[in-house]
């Protein structure tokens, strides 16, 4: 573990200050319009479309988000270029369409989730809402490069500590899609009324009592996002808020200690994650247009994301070779998401 821990720190602070992948066009504007952003998310969905039979739950969880959020795009009447947004949509949900062959009838935990969850009127929305933190945590300490190090050096030690694990994430996000009641996944997210009865092991995995890190952080904010979507009639909403609170405030400081680090490649796709999380979350400190360029500036040729210290790898198809099929999925639910903000508020 030590060893993997130091060749990571070695790898990211080699990297600093080291743009990677191969950006288009070399230079973007300082504004981040959705115009830039729809164009982008149609890039990504052109090589979805030309890779169909190569595509991933990950992959496709992020284009059935990005859907969402066109599919509310479109639900407003002033919306721009209406006939380029409705073509993306269709793109969309072609897609979207290729979970039905993945998953016929789904059993494990895995296969509920992603057959639930890649459903982009799942994911539809018209809320606007911006809110601050209360407590925002400060960057002072971030300004000095000893200090910037040490706490990555920390960061690092502690990425992979706390919960839930990938397998108790799922496990507990499929106990808040299935209704106990008919076992009927198809209709988790139609009647409001349902009671939300969780295991003890979910209940510890994803309380905000304990301290967790990286991906096991994202994993909680989205278990809390999902949960707030199903409208359990015994969870008071203002808890689920609180909870967001408590959790996108550690992923702040978390997101701030990665850009003081300038952006390693190895943390890239947990920044992203990161910033569309908390941004959809509702929280203004997480919409900036800083970040979003940087993201956006992370996008190759082929409209995939991909670190660039694992760009070097060949595949036999497309989504092989340029693209990470996690960080691009992440990338069409930020294109998405901010292109929403930006036209529907």
């Amino acid at each position: 573990m030590r060893l993997v821990i130091k060749v990571l720190l070695v790898a990211i602070l080699g990297s600093c200050g080291v743009v990677g992948g191969k950006d288009f066009p070399p230079t973007l504007a300082d504004w981040i319009g959705p115009d830039i952003l729809l164009l982008r998310l149609d890039k990504l969905l052109d090589t979805c479309v030309a890779n169909y039979e190569y595509l991933t739950t990950d992959l496709l969880l992020g284009v059935a988000i990005a859907n969402g959020q066109v599919k509310s795009i479109l639900a407003n009447s002033n919306v721009f270029n209406r006939p380029f947004i409705e073509t993306l949509k269709r793109k969309c949900d072609f897609v979207e369409s290729r979970i039905n062959s993945i998953f016929s009838f789904p059993s494990e935990a895995n296969a509920i989730v992603s057959k639930v969850l890649i459903n982009s009127d799942f994911w539809q929305t018209t809320s606007t809402a911006q809110q601050t933190l209360e407590h925002r945590p400060s960057a002072d300490h971030l300004k000095t490069r000893r200090h910037r190090n040490s706490l990555l050096h920390d960061y690092l030690r502690t990425i992979d500590a706390g919960w839930p694990t990938e397998l108790q994430s799922d496990q507990c996000l499929s106990e808040l899609l299935v209704n106990y009641s008919e076992n009927d996944f198809n209709s988790t997210f139609a009647p409001n009324g349902r009671q939300l009865r969780l295991s003890s092991e979910c209940a510890a995995a994803m309380s905000v009592q304990s301290k967790s890190y990286g991906y096991r952080l994202t994993h909680k904010v989205l278990f809390y996002l999902v949960q707030e979507r199903q409208h359990f009639y015994n969870v008071d909403e203002s808890m689920i808020r609180d909870a967001n609170d408590r959790l996108c405030g550690q992923i702040l400081r978390e997101a701030r200690l990665i850009e003081a680090a300038r952006f390693p490649g190895a943390l890239r796709d947990l920044f992203m994650e990161q910033i569309f999380l908390c941004a959809f979350a509702g929280y203004e400190e997480f919409r900036t247009q800083n970040w979003l360029k940087e993201i956006v500036n992370w996008q190759n040729q082929a409209g995939c994301f991909k670190s660039f210290e694992v760009d070097l790898g060949m595949g036999t198809n497309q989504l092989q070779a340029d693209c990470s099929t996690h960080m691009t999925g992440v990338g069409a639910a930020v294109l998405g998401l901010f292109a929403r903000l930006q036209l529907v508020e």
